[in-house]
């Protein structure tokens, strides 16, 4: 079992969750600003158009430089990318990405490819299910070869609304489908207060991005730091 799996089983065991930051901006500074301001686990990205940040961030040969810095920051602690925005058969490129240090993959199941990944006991595999797949396809979760599943499930055009007992409804119904790890990124505007609700429903871990923490470094800080402390007190 991997130390990003370990560290949701364990979250799930003590009631808590597991805080990733998922960065708008492959940059070592602000991976530095995250890490201290408590945040569990970091999570970065290449070869795609972020919406939520409206970035682009290149291929693994333009990102190189800032993702060396980003695992040096973050060394010894938990860290994941995004690899690729589609469906991409390279299992070079993930047995790299594996070799330089991270914890994790994150990526939509509809762009994993079969046969891809290499052993998970280093590098997780987090598969995202999508807006558009219904809550049955969560079922079928248990029988596949993946580690951690992301709800990454609200449709992009209501990035930043409120987070409403609905959301929190479509998240429990899935809960109730699979027993993999579950992990709730911040595509509505979650906040510190809702952390209790995500615990009670049996997700393990909150991804942050820019929906709620914005695009500075004092924004960023001010939101971990309060994530924490929500997290910390449940």
């Amino acid at each position: 079992m991997s130390r990003f799996v370990n560290e949701l089983m364990k979250a799930r065991q003590e009631k808590k969750l597991v805080l990733i930051a998922s960065l708008p901006r492959n940059d070592a500074e602000l991976a530095r600003a995250v890490r201290d301001a408590g945040a569990d686990a970091v999570k970065i990205h290449m070869n795609v158009h972020h919406h939520a940040s409206n970035t682009t961030f290149g291929s693994l040969d333009e990102e190189r430089e800032n993702l060396t810095a980003i695992l040096k920051v973050w060394e010894g602690k938990l860290k994941g990318i995004m690899p690729f925005a589609a469906p991409v058969n390279d299992p070079d490129t993930l047995k790299e990405l594996s070799d330089m240090g991270f914890d994790f993959y994150s990526q939509y199941l509809s762009h994993a490819v079969c046969g891809c990944f290499p052993s998970p006991e280093k590098t997780a595999r987090m598969l995202a299910l999508a807006a558009d797949d219904p809550v049955e396809l969560a079922g079928g979760l248990d029988c596949l070869p993946i580690e951690v599943c992301e709800l990454s499930i609200m449709d992009g055009n209501t990035y930043g609304q409120p987070f409403t007992y609905h959301d929190l409804l479509r998240y429990s119904a899935m809960r109730a489908k699979t027993n993999k790890p579950l992990v709730v990124p911040s595509q509505h505007m979650i906040t510190p207060e809702s952390v209790p609700d995500l615990i009670e429903i049996g997700v393990e871990g909150l991804m942050i991005g820019a929906v709620v923490a914005g695009s500075t470094v004092e924004s960023w800080v001010k939101s971990v730091k309060a994530f924490w402390k929500a997290i910390d007190k449940a």
